[in-house]
């Protein structure tokens, strides 16, 4: 009978105990943490982030469990290899950015050696995609190390688990998933160690564990494990409703933002540098891939009703020329005037507009932008703040007729604000146009004196009768001279046979949305060519400072007086606070055209799904504000070109706008791969609670069905009429090494069967006690018969 059964494997090649389970359970935590990151989109070109990280783990796996093998061996064979595997990860994303690099890699390591001195590193994306393999191979590697070599997983998961709560922290949508998966997968590693390394320590001790404190350990596991899932399920922060606002100042927060920086170059709401990550700035750069970062940056509430466009005016950008980053729209100091703006006060205006209606704002600026700490915003036109400020207004060097509309408002009251600048409470009274579309497409061209210089086209043009012009005596520092050409030439194409600013300024933007895609990851141009023109007229994909950009060139190419303002979204309503909440990821770029008589009206170009044409003529906000049912006749925000004033409430309504400012979505339902391993981990605790409570039965009568089910499994099966006795001692022949506990049990059950009852009862503890000894064995033969049967 013995010989059926398999050969023993030799002890140089034997596994130790537990090592496949545990094994099974780390390739599953490291492909939640790199499909994780890669939904994130951290950087272009990361998708193989999750094959690297697994090959990293089985060779660190394969390295672990060579025993002969010294440690400091085996992770400098690691260390070796990451920046190779690194290099083969990213090697597209390097190669479509520098594809003139020497493919000879002493000369390769010598470029990127004075790249990275230079400080040109730091403004390469694709040398951020390569650090990031570079790190999941550490992730990968170092988890499966420390496993199973030094049985340590918290010490493993160091680097993983840092990675992914900055990936979570900062990209929530589509992470609820991967975080309860995250959350199962480390408690079940953690389980399964501790459980291997009390059997370890048993045995070396030569202490005999029962088999119920097996089944003890596993099953008060499995229960908190269930446990775990439950909760991650249920409780809000992992499912649809976003604390980021509640941990803003935790921190947990401040190791996400340290994180976030040695990712991006650019600080948390600092705005688009040399990096990719989105937030406030004084210009509109077209600088390539962008990420959105969900940072928050300031609360509000409305006083009353509002029914204009909820856009927070930070910086207008009235200027085009070029600079660092390169020809681009921007805030402008010089020729600058600054004018006080005093406390509750009507600041004055020269001009009086027709058809205006107003709003009170009350704003709390938790984490001011870093390179505006004292920026008051607000929506529509000031009329007064309740604090004193400093208006700057930028007239191309001519005086102003007054105060505002300023370009730039900054508090001056910092001691009631503290330490931050910004930070703190204030609230401003604004206006709107109601203006119709008729009102506007009348108002005709008669411009002040004042905005020639927001019709200067590229500051390279004159203004003629039929638009803007070359000036032969100007130089062509904006843009290339054919690139203003050519730009004005579509503006013609698209406006041709209309002759009203407000029909042509409606083109555009209907052009603009219509004809081209919003993407955060839009093509790179060549080197040397024009960005804008790249995107006009090839790519035709870009973010929100590609479309702004765009039409503010168009409208200024015909004349039209132009600016574009840098500023933030409406945000989303949070339940819990009862106030709006704008982030890092709601910073937005639009367009603002100036109508006599009626002043600066905003345009719409970016076609992201979150913002949308703002209606002319609306007085009435399209919801009650701060009310628990929104219109849902209007789920899109379209009729105050913002965002759904209650993205929270987007699939009751119809429709989620997620984040604002970028069409992000967020599920509440885990999805993907998280759905299968949450599904099996599930079934699984389910299945083993259930083996569980059915191998320990706590009657005698049971003991004695379990017997004949497991011994039938393991070879053994009963005869017709045979007793007790004799089924114990023939199971004792066939299973040598239950012989003892099953000839124990049959004589104990023999009693509590056929003795008195006060005899019999006696009988029950020792019944249970020879069940829990050989219940193990016979296990251990069933699992060996199905191994030879595989």
């Amino acid at each position: 009978m013995l010989s059926a059964w398999a050969r023993p494997i030799p002890a140089r090649f034997k596994l130790p105990d537990g090592t496949l389970p545990l094994v099974a359970l780390v390739l599953l935590l490291v492909i939640c943490l790199g499909n994780s990151t890669v939904a994130a989109q951290w950087v272009p070109g990361a998708n193989g982030l999750t094959l690297l990280a697994l090959v990293a783990a089985l060779v660190m796996g394969i390295l672990a469990l060579i025993r002969r093998l010294p440690g400091s061996v085996a992770l400098g064979i690691g260390l070796l290899l990451g920046p190779v595997a690194a290099y083969v990860s990213a090697h597209g994303t390097l190669v479509r950015s520098h594809p003139d690099d020497p493919g000879d890699p002493l000369a390769l390591v010598g470029v990127w050696a004075g790249r990275i001195v230079s400080g040109e590193a730091a403004n390469d994306t694709s040398f951020y995609a390569y650090l990031l393999c570079l790190l999941f191979w550490v992730v990968g590697g170092w988890l499966c190390w420390c496993s199973l070599r030094w049985r340590q997983p918290l010490l493993g998961l160091v680097p993983g688990a840092a990675a992914f709560a900055t990936t979570v922290l900062n990209f929530p949508a589509d992470q609820n998933g991967y975080v309860v998966a995250f959350l199962a997968l480390t408690l079940g590693v953690l389980l399964w160690t501790s459980y291997v390394r009390q059997i370890d320590s048993a045995r070396r001790r030569r202490v005999r564990l029962s088999g119920d404190a097996h089944w003890d350990f596993w099953e008060s596991g499995v229960v908190v494990m269930a446990a775990v899932i439950a909760i991650g399920l249920i409780l809000p922060p992992l499912s649809s409703a976003d604390r980021t606002v509640d941990i803003e100042n935790g921190s947990f927060r401040g190791w996400a933002e340290l994180q976030q920086r040695l990712n991006h170059p650019v600080a948390f709401g600092s705005g688009a540098t040399g990096g990719t990550s989105t937030g406030f700035a004084s210009l509109a750069r077209l600088a390539g891939p962008i990420q959105k970062t969900s940072g928050v940056v300031f609360t509000y509430t409305i006083d009353g009703s509002y029914g204009g466009p909820r856009y927070f005016r930070g910086f207008n950008l009235d200027s085009t020329s070029t600079g660092t980053g390169g020809p681009s729209w921007r805030y402008s100091e010089v020729g600058a005037i600054n004018l006080p703006v005093e406390k509750d006060t009507a600041a004055p205006y020269a001009e009086t507009y027709q058809q205006m209606a107003g709003g009170t704002f009350k704003l709390q600026m938790l984490k001011p932008p870093d390179r505006a700490p004292d920026v008051l915003f607000y929506p529509g036109t000031l009329l007064k703040a309740d604090r004193g400020a400093v208006a700057h207004n930028y007239r191309g060097g001519q005086p102003p007729p007054s105060v505002v509309p300023a370009d730039r408002l900054d508090t001056l009251d910092r001691l009631s604000v503290g330490r931050n600048g910004g930070a703190g409470s204030y609230k401003v009274s604004v206006q709107y146009s109601t203006a119709t579309e008729d009102q506007l497409r009348t108002a005709g061209t008669d411009y002040p004196v004042w905005l020639d210089a927001y019709r200067n086209f590229a500051g390279a043009y004159r203004q003629g009768a039929d638009g803007a012009v070359p000036s032969p005596t100007t130089s062509f520092g904006y843009r290339s001279r054919a690139t203003l050409q050519r730009i004005q030439d579509l503006a013609r194409r698209i406006t041709a046979g209309r002759d009203k600013p407000y029909d042509q300024a409606t083109a555009i933007e209907a052009y603009l949305r219509s004809n081209f895609q919003y993407t955060l990851t839009p093509t790179e141009p060549p080197a040397g060519v024009d960005p804008l023109e790249y995107f006009l007229f090839t790519s035709r994909e870009g973010y929100c400072e590609y479309f702004a950009s765009s039409m503010g060139d168009l409208l200024r190419s015909l004349g039209i007086p132009t600016r574009l303002v840098n500023g933030y979204g409406a945000g989303s309503y949070d339940e819990k606070l009862g106030r709006y909440v704008v982030k890092e990821s709601d910073a937005h770029t639009w367009v603002e055209a100036y109508f006599p008589g009626y002043g600066w009206i905003p345009f719409e170009p970016t076609p992201d799904g979150t913002y949308f044409p703002i209606p002319r003529g609306t007085t009435a906000a399209v919801c009650a504000v701060d009310s628990e049912v929104c219109n849902a006749g209007d789920t899109t925000g379209a009729g105050t070109g913002e965002v759904n004033p209650r993205p929270d409430k987007g699939d009751l309504l119809g429709g989620d706008a997620g984040l604002g400012g970028g069409g992000l979505s967020r599920s509440p339902v885990p999805g993907g791969f998280p759905v299968v391993v949450l599904g099996l981990l599930l079934v699984l605790a389910a299945a083993w609670l259930a083996a569980s409570r059915y191998l320990r039965p706590r009657t005698v009568s049971g003991v004695w069905k379990r017997v004949f089910l497991l011994s039938g499994l393991a070879g053994v099966r009963t005869e017709a009429g045979e007793t007790p006795l004799e089924f114990g001692a023939r199971l004792a022949r066939e299973i040598p090494e239950a012989a003892r506990p099953a000839r124990e049990l049959a004589e104990r059950f023999a009693i509590a069967a056929y003795a008195p009852r006060e005899v019999a009862v006696g009988s029950r503890p020792g019944v249970l006690a020879a069940w829990e000894e050989l219940r193990p064995l016979l296990l251990r033969r069933v699992r060996g018969r199905v191994r030879l049967a595989s």
